[in-house]
């Protein structure tokens, strides 16, 4: 019995399967790697924060490390800094399923007690 055809079969429906699989992981790893980035850079920014004399070198600090500032804010308050910020970035391969974009957010309260910063 000829089994080539059954196997090509077997080949055409799993091929789309494993790109779109590939293409899923590739926009999720985009997904946390800027997520990260994004929170690395407000703890970095945050762990300095008493070096800095006001809100606007801390949002200087973001320009600096490309991170957009439309909808930046700071806070500070005694011993406290809380940063919250999001933007979007441009999807990869979600836009073959009608995702354009996606919104990576961040919301960080630091807590300087004796010396040490304490993130909420």
């Amino acid at each position: 019995m000829n089994q080539h055809g059954q196997t090509l079969i077997l080949f055409v429906i799993l091929i789309p399967l494993m790109l779109g699989l590939c293409a899923f992981v590739i926009d999720v790893s985009l997904i946390v790697s800027k997520s990260v980035e994004l929170k690395e850079i407000c703890k970095s920014i945050m762990e300095h924060s008493d070096l800095f004399s006001g809100k606007e070198e801390m949002e200087q600090m973001f320009i600096e490390n490309d991170v957009p500032v439309e909808n930046l804010k700071i806070e500070i308050q005694g011993e406290t800094v809380h940063i919250q910020n999001s933007y979007y970035i441009d999807s990869i391969f979600g836009a073959l399923i009608g995702i354009r974009e996606y919104q990576i957010k961040e919301d960080l309260v630091g807590i300087w007690n004796e010396e040490k910063e304490i993130f909420e």
